[in-house]
């Protein structure tokens, strides 16, 4: 078998994680098109806050994808094939924990952001309605991240590619069904995500056990597989991985709510337009994950090898094209944004509100790609207590920049401190690289 270089292995992965990336945020703004043509923009902004929620505890449970990528990758790195099904068994008894957990504490979760949040009282109704109805999907959603981050491990994105695009394409078609054709609402928005999740689980769950079969000549709950899967050293490192991106996501979560909340303290308006902006934003997120995920699986696949030179050429292959991809994304909503932008919405207000905070979409790419990068290369080192001694140090400089231009400039004070608070968190990231660079 002929050796695939870096620049190979990493387009692999690459392309098909930026295409599954990118249809996830498209359910955000599939969501904002068909809210943005009902006849008030409170339905808008109900879907921002009720979004924003559901995000908050979603990403707050992202260490499951993202542990899963790393650890797995180590073990491949190491050929410890015995272990990477068992990486799988661990996080996925976790997804179904936490994910059941969500469903549980429903009502005091509403009652603690909708206390905080402050929105119009009409807007709150509408939100509340769509996430106590979105909640049920967390166990089957959180079974999805555990699924695409072992896939993704093991370099097998395309096989992620295909689940994330059967949940993100019957997402869009449910939603479309129930508000066009059964007449619903936010409502109906939220119940055709939830049945997404629960299919795309199932497809994910027979992609996983095929597999398994074929790699390992079992299947996933076979007893074969089942050995060592409590071992208590395993747990430990596992728990301490997934604590310390847990704080790392949490700050990040949070930072995203306080965004979304101001938003929503200032006027309809203006949260509805910062619904709109904050989803290209996601775009240009998870188009550049692409190159992050790629180098969580080959920096992880290097350390996991103790290759020094392997993983500064991996760093070095992905930091290029990512920037490349950054540049592509700054010119596209230069060019194109007010085009986007009244395609997403008819409501005049909302437009014009949008337009005139475009310009820090423009700019975020080319501020926010080194985060996201770093994020992915030390994510691949399971080096978790990096990224959440820098989160922290950004989250905390976040909140002194609101503190400053938010009484000063407003809505476009606000969207200044996001771009200090992406800016920091690659800062930061940068400055611990040496300590993660010479695997040993």
């Amino acid at each position: 078998m002929i050796k695939k270089t870096h620049a190979q292995q990493m387009w692999q992965i690459a392309i098909p994680s930026m295409i599954a990336n990118i249809s996830i945020p498209l359910l955000g703004l599939a969501d904002a098109f068909i809210m943005g043509h009902l006849p008030d923009p409170r339905y808008l902004g109900a879907i921002a806050i009720g979004a924003m929620i559901i995000s908050i505890l979603y990403n707050s449970a992202n260490f499951l994808r993202m542990a899963t990528t790393g650890l797995t990758a180590q073990a491949g790195g190491r050929k410890e094939t015995a272990s990477i099904l068992r990486i799988y068994m661990r996080a996925s008894i976790l997804a179904i924990t936490i994910g059941t957990s969500f469903v549980l504490l429903q009502w005091p979760i509403a009652q603690t952001v909708f206390s905080l949040a402050g929105a119009d009282e009409n807007v709150e109704i509408l939100a509340r309605e769509y996430f106590m109805i979105r909640v049920w999907g967390a166990p089957f959603a959180l079974m999805n991240f555990v699924a695409v981050g072992w896939l993704l491990g093991l370099h097998k994105a395309k096989l992620a590619l295909w689940i994330q695009l059967f949940l993100n394409i019957s997402n869009i078609l449910l939603n479309f069904f129930f508000v066009y054709g059964l007449g619903m609402d936010v409502d109906g928005v939220a119940l055709g995500t939830v049945l997404a999740e629960a299919l795309a689980s199932i497809l994910a769950f027979r992609i996983i056990s095929r597999h398994s079969k074929e790699i390992f000549g079992h299947n996933i709950w076979d007893r074969k597989a089942r050995i060592g899967l409590f071992d208590r050293a395993e747990f430990i490192k596992l728990f301490i991985l997934n604590r310390d991106i847990f704080i790392r996501t949490a700050c990040l979560t949070g930072s995203m709510a306080i965004f979304t909340i101001l938003g929503a303290n200032v006027s309809n308006e203006i949260l509805a337009a910062n619904a709109i902006l904050i989803n290209l934003q996601m775009m240009t997120s998870y188009a550049l994950d692409g190159f992050a995920q790629a180098a969580e699986v080959l920096v992880g696949k290097e350390i996991g090898a103790k290759s020094r030179s392997g993983l500064r050429k991996v760093v070095i292959l992905s930091s290029k094209w990512a920037l490349v991809t950054a540049i592509l994304i700054s010119l596209m909503y230069l060019l194109f944004g007010n085009m986007i932008i009244n395609g997403l919405t008819n409501i005049e207000p909302v437009r014009n509100t949008a337009a005139n905070y475009m310009i820090w979409v423009i700019v975020l790419p080319l501020i926010s790609v080194w985060c996201f990068l770093l994020d992915g290369i030390f994510i691949g080192a399971t080096a978790g207590k990096y990224m959440r001694n820098g989160m922290i140090i950004s989250a905390s400089i976040y909140i002194a920049s609101l503190t400053i231009f938010l009484p000063l400039w407003g809505n476009h004070g606000l969207w200044l401190s996001y771009i200090i608070f992406m800016g920091v968190r690659a800062i930061s990231l940068a400055a611990n690289y040496p300590k993660i660079s010479n695997p040993v």
